[in-house]
């Protein structure tokens, strides 16, 4: 009875939590539209918001305002030398074109009369393919060649922390600073089309974004409801768990999916909140077996893990017994995907990994599609690192073991 009395207190009386749910309790038309995780809606809007053309009221501030974003936060390298704050804040953008989905880019800037080129791939919720920011440079570049005095500004606009793959030439942008370029915006100009950025602008805050005034909202009732609210907690749906649960029953079609000509993955074990798979191939380079993480002893496992609300693959180098711990950790350590400036632990580094999929705690999870679609991903994920890590791992292998030849364990993955 006490604890009934602890949710009416909090979801009848507590002003807090009516504005809270106010906040959500609001009509979006991108929500209502299926917007929220569909990259092909964003672009399309985005595409629409930077076109000084279009009849959104704006003319070219929510461009400039882009470009000002990118210029300050994008890392100081070569390529974007031709990208400084105060020339974005002289550009004549009356001429500026606007590309969406030109030879699968997601949008493309053009700047005639600057003779600048800017491609921008849009990561919501997926990854990178495979080379594939280093295809689309190549198109940019032979399209628009420097030798004709074009500069090319690559863009990975992305919501999660990924660095691109053709890192020379790409620079990673995060979704929030776009929404900080796009509320500078509405500051700065009234327009017909400011309400409608403005709710496009609460729903990136709340599926996407952190909201620093929701964040003090939900402190505020977790210090006065806490019981209440643990209480609602442990006793909600767990869409999630439901999702993680149907691609456990999947772990042996997910591992010949993640398999390929020259590779191989098995099911290495899973608890309740991580999946393991295995290269089969590397079971033969010396002193692989002599890890105390696992029952199998490998050192390198590949991992589908749950984390609250989201799904994220690894490849981890876990822990071992031996000096051949160390001789793995030494060659692996400079060319890890993920952080790779970061300093790693003694028992665990991190090799590589990639976001999965995140959910929402009011989400209608379609466990059909949402399986497929990470499986694909996982497949994709697995055929990467399997390319990038293969080759480093050659020289442990065993001359005298006649079967690893078997399994392409090469400098030639």
């Amino acid at each position: 009875m006490e604890i009934e009395n602890q949710i009416e207190r909090l979801i009848v009386d507590d002003r807090d939590f009516i504005q809270l749910e106010s906040e959500f309790d609001t009509f979006c038309p991108f929500e209502a539209l299926g917007m929220v995780r569909s990259e092909i809606r964003h672009g399309n809007l985005l595409a629409y918001l930077l076109d000084p053309l279009r009849p959104h009221g704006f003319n070219t501030e929510i461009l400039r305002n882009f470009l000002l974003a990118a210029a300050r936060n994008v890392s100081v390298r070569e390529h974007v030398a031709a990208l400084k704050p105060l020339d974005v804040h002289l550009l004549d953008l009356q001429d500026a074109e606007i590309r969406r989905e030109w030879r699968n880019i997601d949008l493309l800037i053009i700047l005639h009369s600057a003779k600048l080129i800017i491609p921008i791939e849009l990561k919501i919720e997926s990854s990178q393919g495979r080379e594939q920011l280093k295809r689309y440079r190549a198109i940019v570049e032979d399209t628009w060649k420097q030798s004709n005095g074009w500069a090319h500004v690559c863009i990975f606009l992305t919501k999660n922390e990924e660095e691109p793959d053709d890192l020379a030439h790409w620079s990673s942008l995060q979704l929030a600073d776009l929404a900080q370029a796009l509320e500078t915006a509405i500051i700065s100009t009234e327009v017909s089309g400011a309400r409608l950025l403005q709710a496009y602008l609460r729903m990136l805050r709340r599926h996407h974004l952190d909201d620093e005034r929701l964040n003090e909202l939900a402190r505020k009732l977790w210090s006065r409801h806490s019981e209440a609210l643990a209480f609602l907690a442990d006793h909600r749906p767990d869409a999630v768990g439901n999702l993680f649960a149907a691609l456990r029953d999947q772990r042996q079609e997910i591992a010949i999916r993640m398999s390929g000509p020259s590779r191989r993955l098995l099911n290495d074990g899973d608890q309740a909140s991580i999946m393991r798979f295995a290269f089969e191939g590397w079971d033969n380079l010396r002193g692989f077996k002599t890890s105390r993480w696992t029952e199998s002893k490998r050192l390198i496992l590949l991992e589908l893990k749950r984390e609250g609300l989201k799904l994220v693959a690894y490849l981890y180098l876990g822990p071992g017994v031996g000096s051949e711990r160390e001789e793995y950790a030494s060659a692996l350590d400079k060319h890890r995907l993920h952080r790779p400036t970061a300093r790693a632990g003694r028992d665990w580094m991190c090799l590589a990994k990639r976001d999965l999929f995140k959910a929402n705690e009011s989400d209608d999870i379609d466990v059909e599609n949402i399986t497929l679609m990470i499986s694909k991903t996982l497949e994709a994920f697995a055929a990467d690192v399997f390319q990038h890590f293969n080759p480093i791992l050659a020289p442990f292998r065993d001359p005298s073991n006649s079967d690893a030849a078997d399994y392409n364990i090469s400098t030639h993955a």
